[in-house]
This record gives structure tokens, C-alpha cells and sequence, in this order.
């Protein structure tokens, strides 16, 4: 009977290191999952935010452009403007004239000199003037 016992109580005790071991285990397995699950909510986290950061910029270059449909005219109405220009016609000649023109008065308006050029316009062509200043006429060439 003693020795009954004894084969009782070193299979208990081989049971014993064997559950130890199976609870140890699972806790190495649990503390892994749940580094890992932090660590892909952190991921998460940072492509949200990477999202609604392009989701930002899409607004902006949406505000700045236009809609998709108004930028495929603007690039389409581009490639028909290079393609007149590159033709070597009169109208291709024209257009660039048209766009020099262009260039120069966004270039003008967009100068340090801004307000001295619409003065100038101003006094010029519209024959418009500050309120301090004083008019004389001269009616000799009459």
C-alpha cells in the first residue's frame, strides 16, 4: 500500500508541475496577445489619424480646384490651349499674345507696387481721384 501511495503521489506531483506549466504557458500566451492587440490599436490610432489628415487636404485642394469635374475641364480646356499654341496658326498667336497680356497684369497686380499701379489706373483711365487732392482744369488747348 505504501508504495500504491507513492505512485499516487508522484503522479500527483507530475500533474501538478504539469498544470503549472500549462498555467504559465497561458500566461506568457495571454501577455503576448494582449501587447500585440495594444499595439495594433496604436496602429489604428495613427492611421485615423493619418486619414483624417488626407481627408483634410482633399477638402482643401476640393476648395482650391473645384470639383474633380472642374479640374478635368480646367486640364482638358489646358491641353487644347498648348495644342492652339503649338499649332503655329493665327489663332495660336493670338492665344500667346493674350497670355503675355495676362502675365503682365497678374504680374502688375501682384507687385510691391500694387496700390501705385491702381492709383495710376485709377486716375488715368477712370479719371478718378483722392479726396484731398486738388483738381485744376486747364482750358487753354480748348
Amino acid at each position: 500500500m505504501a508504495n500504491e501511495s507513492k505512485k499516487q503521489f508522484s503522479l500527483s506531483l507530475l500533474m501538478r508541475i504539469f498544470l503549472g506549466l500549462i498555467v504559465l504557458v497561458s500566461i506568457g500566451v495571454f501577455a503576448n496577445s494582449v501587447m500585440y492587440y495594444n499595439q495594433l490599436n496604436r496602429e489604428a490610432e495613427e492611421l485615423k489619424s493619418t486619414l483624417n489628415e488626407l481627408y483634410e487636404v482633399r477638402d482643401e485642394l476640393t476648395e482650391m480646384l473645384g470639383s474633380a469635374e472642374a479640374l478635368n475641364r480646367l486640364l482638358t480646356d489646358y491641353a487644347e490651349c498648348k495644342e492652339i499654341l503649338e499649332s503655329g496658326t493665327l489663332e495660336g498667336d493670338l492665344l500667346a499674345e493674350y497670355q503675355m497680356h495676362m502675365a503682365s497684369i497678374r504680374e502688375m497686380l501682384n507687385s510691391s507696387k500694387n496700390k501705385d499701379y491702381i492709383t495710376k489706373v485709377a486716375k488715368n483711365e477712370l479719371g478718378l481721384y483722392f479726396a484731398d487732392e486738388e483738381i485744376f482744369y486747364n482750358d487753354i488747348n480748348d
